[in-house]
This record gives structure tokens, sequence and C-alpha cells, in this order.
């Protein structure tokens, strides 16, 4: 099959690869185990992943990801050679027995490296695939599970949020981020949004954020400030870190928690005194790391709750562009240059 292959490192312009790529096949699976670096080969006594599907992409979603890890600043080594693309929506061609009732139907899922979602064919496996309901479309469906899944990870599970929080997203006009925007506002948040430019803070806006402030017109720690007070900020969902998650963490109140949920805006240390002294609490948040056989429970409960704040119209993809396969590398290079906002959406 074609795809876009990774082999070295470097930008998606220079080291993505239109070519041929194995398809993925039961033979191969065999010898596969899956963890955070996505698919990869089994060590002696660890069992082969064993509940998984072979998919015919319909559409694939891009994401920061794609392009950290073919820089090689994704915070987990993804072996080469690779087909890039974390996430799609298609259709079930074969399945091993556990998912065999998911054949023929449309599905939307993670797809995990080597068998990544820029090509003709994906992998898709629990506890990450779920048959899309009819009034989903395609471009909708192929951004909707990690953004809505990590959002609510960070929101819910980790964050427990509250209604009557005031909550500051850094970061808010991104596929996870916007998604949290609207979590946020759903569970009765007071939701401060803070963007880059008049298209990305109108987004916030339309996602519900009460409060969306343009970085690039004035400081957004000044803006806080202004709004909410030097210490207003219940909770800090961060999905930049860096120098915009350093400034920001003042504005915390005592008992607020910052949570660490992306790193668009680089890693840096954080000394552990600032949380010691000040009575904050900093969460780590990282989709399906660590859970072990408890993520099914753990996922298949966010999956519920999401579609039920879809059905009632308090949660929608948050697809905003929808282009070709032939796009993705300059696509992606728009996405690290934060020229995007919700999800960018390739069609084959």
């Amino acid at each position: 099959m074609k795809g876009w292959v990774v082999r070295d490192k470097g930008l998606p312009r220079d080291v993505f690869h239109w070519e041929s790529f194995p398809e993925p096949t039961h033979e191969a699976m065999r010898h596969l185990a899956m963890d955070l670096e996505g698919l990869r080969e089994r060590r002696e006594d660890e069992p082969a992943c064993a509940n998984y599907a072979f998919v015919r992409v319909l559409a694939a979603a891009l994401a920061t990801p794609d392009h950290t890890m073919a820089t090689g600043a994704y915070p987990i080594p993804i072996p080469r050679p690779y087909v890039s693309g974390q996430e799609a929506v298609g259709i079930v061609e074969d399945a091993t027995p556990s998912l065999a009732h998911l054949k023929g139907k449309r599905v939307m899922g993670f797809t995990p490296q080597p068998f990544g979602s820029f090509a003709a064919r994906t992998v898709m496996a629990l506890p990450t695939i779920w048959e899309v309901p009819d009034a989903m479309s395609d471009e909708d469906a192929a951004g909707f599970v990690i953004p809505a899944h990590t959002a609510y990870h960070a929101v819910h599970r980790r964050g427990k949020v509250q209604p009557g929080e005031t909550v500051l997203v850094l970061g808010a006009a991104g596929g996870v981020p916007s998604s949290a925007v609207q979590l946020c506002a759903a569970a009765g948040c007071r939701v401060i949004a803070v963007a880059g430019g008049t298209e990305k803070v109108d987004f916030c806006r339309k996602m519900g954020a009460e409060i969306a402030i343009d970085h690039t017109r004035e400081d957004f720690v000044d803006a806080v400030k202004r709004i909410v007070g030097d210490h207003g900020i219940d909770v800090i969902v961060d999905f930049v870190q860096g120098e915009p998650g350093r400034r920001a963490r003042p504005l915390l109140r005592v008992e607020g928690r910052h949570l660490l949920c992306g790193h668009a805006g680089g890693l840096i240390p954080i000394h552990p005194h600032e949380f010691y002294v000040q009575n904050w609490t900093l969460v780590g948040v990282c989709m399906g790391s660590g859970y072990g056989p408890a993520l099914m429970e753990i996922e298949q409960k966010a999956h519920d709750d999401l579609m039920d704040l879809v059905r009632t119209g308090r949660y929608r993809a948050t697809t905003s562009r929808v282009i070709s396969f032939a796009e993705i590398p300059a696509a992606l290079e728009d996405l690290a240059n934060r020229q995007t906002f919700g999800r960018v959406v390739a069609k084959p």
C-alpha cells in the first residue's frame, strides 16, 4: 500500500515520503505488542496485541504528535520506519474474533504506529475503536476520538473540574484544547480561553468559552488578572507548557490545580517548591499511560459520556479544515506554526 512513510528525523516536508509500505497482516501482528510507542516488537513471554481490526481509511486527522514524532521531539521515541497518522475513520475489512462484529462497519479510533492512518489501510485496536453513529460525518469522526477522549481524561478523570470553577485553557484553539473548552463549559465551569488571533478567539467562544483572550494583542496574564484578580483561577488546563505554563501558574488560587496535558510550547523543568509552598497541585495527564487492563473500562465510560453530550448538543467535533492526503506535510507545518485551529482532516 502507499502512505506517508517516515524513515529519518526531520520536518515533515523533508522526511515524509509517499511510498509503498507493507500492509498490516495477522502474521505481522503476531509479533507486535502495543504500548505508548504504538505497535512494537513484542518481548520474550509478552503477549501479542490480540484485539484489533484492519481498517480501510476514509479520512484521517492531523495532530501535533505527527509533527513531533517526525522531528524526534515526541517524548517517546518511535522506531523507524513507520506510517504517520494517529487517528482515522474507516471501514473494517478484517478483525480478530473479539472485533468480528465490526466487519463492514464504519469505525473511528486511534491508529498506532507503524501502521498509522496516513495510508490506504491502518490498524485500530481495543480499547480505542468504536462504531461511528450514522449522524456523524467522516470528516467529524476522523478527528473525534483523540481530542474528545484526551480532553475528557484531562478535565474529568484527572482534573475533576466542578461546576462554578474558573478554568483557564492555554492553547485553547487546538483540537484537544477546544474539546476541553467544550467539556468544561458543559460541566458548568467559567471558561477563560487563551489563543492567538481573531479567528482562533472567535472559535473558542463558539466552543463555549465565556472569555477568550488573544495573546497576540495583549499579555494574557495581565488580561486574566484584570478579569478575575491576581489569583482567581481554580484550574489551568495546559496543552502548551513552556513559558506560557510557567507564567500562568501564579494565577492559581490556593489549592488550585495545574493540569499538564500537552507540550506544544516545549518542556521546561518545574520546581516542586512552587507547589509545596503555595498548596497547589500539579497533575499529569496522558491518556492511556499506565492503566493496564483498567483502561478498557475507563475509555468506555469516557466514550459513553461523550456520546451522551453529542446527542444532547453539548459537545461537537472540532473539524475546521478538510484537505487531501497530498497536502498533509504542508498542513503539518501550518499546525506546528500555529496557523490552524480545531482539527485538520485529510481524505485520500
